[in-house]
């Protein structure tokens, strides 16, 4: 049965609801700050307010430390120093800052230069695939970096690739293309990528 999602207002936190096939309930706060919860088919809200509410002191402190570092991110795999100018126009990239106006402007140019780089690879590696990747989309996701539906075509792609190194999100643009003709993660899948990308081992640890 597939991961259904959906989102909860707690507070002053927007929480994500994940459910799945668990057994419990499972509490999240990944390194940006998204608050997810893995949850059985059918728990109720109450069971989730529960958990939320015995978790709260946990949850503001976790994001406090984490708010603390906000300066500091990761993009394409190497750290710099975010600062916000209302007077920038568009994004400046320098040796060791990131200057944006806002943070709209600045998550607007993650999703802008996400999509570029998934399009290059995607574009450079159809036409060693028998099947079209049809659709594609990119969001963020909190427990996988990538899905392929080999039925249809469509390929979802983690926004948060964005801070990782290019050569990472290479590798996980050609995994997920290869599902279209693989659709299990068999020798002959991983056979299929080594072809293409013979340091795909290394790859996938950065």
């Amino acid at each position: 049965m597939a991961v259904v999602s959906s989102s909860l207002k707690f507070g002053k936190f927007s929480v994500t609801i994940n459910y799945k096939p668990v057994k419990y309930l499972r509490l999240k706060v990944t390194q940006n700050g998204d608050i997810s919860i893995s949850a059985p088919f059918f728990t109720s809200k109450t069971n989730i307010l529960n958990l939320l509410n015995k978790n709260e002191s946990w949850l503001e402190n976790t994001l406090a430390k984490i708010k603390s570092k906000d300066d500091k991110i990761k993009f394409l795999g190497n750290a710099y120093e975010l600062k916000f100018d209302e007077n920038i126009k568009e994004v400046l990239v320098l040796d060791t800052q990131i200057i944006a106006s806002s943070k709209a402007q600045f998550d607007k140019f993650l999703y802008l230069k996400a999509k570029e780089i998934f399009q290059k690879y995607i574009e450079f590696y159809q036409p060693k695939i028998p099947r079209q990747v049809t659709h594609v989309s990119i969001k963020k996701m909190s427990s996988r970096w990538g899905s392929c539906n080999s039925k249809k075509g469509y390929i979802n792609l983690n926004l948060n690739l964005i801070a990782k190194d290019e050569r990472f999100i290479e590798y996980v643009v050609l995994h997920e293309m290869a599902h279209l003709i693989y659709p299990h993660h068999q020798k002959s899948f991983y056979d299929f990528i080594q072809g293409l990308m013979p340091d795909y081992k290394i790859r996938e640890k950065m």
